[in-house]
């Protein structure tokens, strides 16, 4: 715990990035789907609200058992965890409340983008370079997503097909907020000040929605919490080891996890040229990973 969670320097160990990334998509993934579920009677607000508070808990468990215990805490840079609880917390219900929307397939297929606009973000804010050809995998991964976004599909909720790009672009800083604080903030103080960020924000706006839950749903609310925060503590761990261009084609791998739960759970399914697009961006992903310059 204590070498993890050390204020560090960056680390290039590209492949233990990647698995971090892999393990952060899955938890996440299977996130998504329990939210999905729990937006038939709990709003979309109070289930963010409810999984930073576990968060919070959690976090606070694990750094008193830490080493530097609370003192590693302190931080120079509060405005920087500002602003990335911020737009994790509005990009984490924008989802949620799109996902209430829309099939979940659909959905993450078009945070499929997401990738793109990473390895923008990282490219112009964190300086990190891409080959030309890979300037060529980007767009054909970009091209994919639209083969996977079929209009039959995000059409069917204008409102939900707008939220999930609103959360794709918040989604895109808070990673990129996530790596520039790993340069001298510790792994639980950069998730620390994201749920404290998290209980504030939404904590505003529950009370006006607050329903009451049923064991079940309190469950899966406290399920979501404490994945939520395992998936975010990987996250930070990818991009402790790993340039965000290089991780972020590796998100495409929520597709799988939500064509899983979609089909296996709500019957949905992408069409053939949905699945042609799917094609393209995982082969995208892999030639984007071996012309990364480092």
């Amino acid at each position: 715990m204590t070498s993890l969670a050390a204020a560090g320097q960056l680390q290039f160990k590209p492949r233990l990035g990647v698995l971090y990334m892999l393990g952060a998509i899955f938890v996440l993934g299977s996130t998504d789907a329990i939210v999905k579920w729990s937006t038939n009677n709990v709003d979309p607000i109070q289930i963010g609200f409810s999984r930073f508070v576990v968060s919070l808990i959690m976090v606070l468990w694990l750094v008193g058992r830490s080493q530097p215990g609370f003192t590693a805490l302190r931080t120079k840079r509060p405005i920087e965890h500002a602003a990335r609880a911020f737009c994790a917390a509005v990009e984490l219900t924008a989802f949620y409340f799109a996902i209430s929307l829309i099939p979940l397939p659909t959905a993450m297929s078009i945070v499929a983008a997401s990738p793109i606009f990473g390895t923008l973000l990282g490219i112009v804010f964190l300086r990190e370079r891409l080959r030309l050809r890979g300037w060529f995998a980007v767009f054909a991964g970009f091209i994919g997503m639209l083969l996977v976004v079929q209009p039959e599909e995000g059409a069917n909720s204008l409102l939900g097909t707008g939220a999930v790009l609103t959360s794709v672009v918040l989604w895109c800083f808070a990673q990129l907020f996530a790596r520039r604080l790993s340069t001298t903030e510790s792994n639980l103080t950069i998730l620390f000040y994201y749920a404290v960020g998290g209980v504030i924000i939404l904590g505003i706006a529950t009370p006006f929605v607050w329903v009451n839950p049923t064991p079940l749903e309190w469950a899966a609310i406290i399920a979501v919490g404490i994945f939520g925060c395992l998936g975010q503590y990987f996250l930070i761990l990818a991009l402790r080891y790993a340039p965000m261009s290089l991780l972020a084609p590796f998100e495409y791998s929520a597709l799988v996890w939500a064509c899983f739960y979609g089909y296996i759970f709500w019957g949905d399914v992408l069409g053939p040229v949905a699945i042609i697009g799917v094609v393209i961006i995982v082969a995208a992903c892999l030639y984007i990973t071996r012309t990364m310059e480092h």
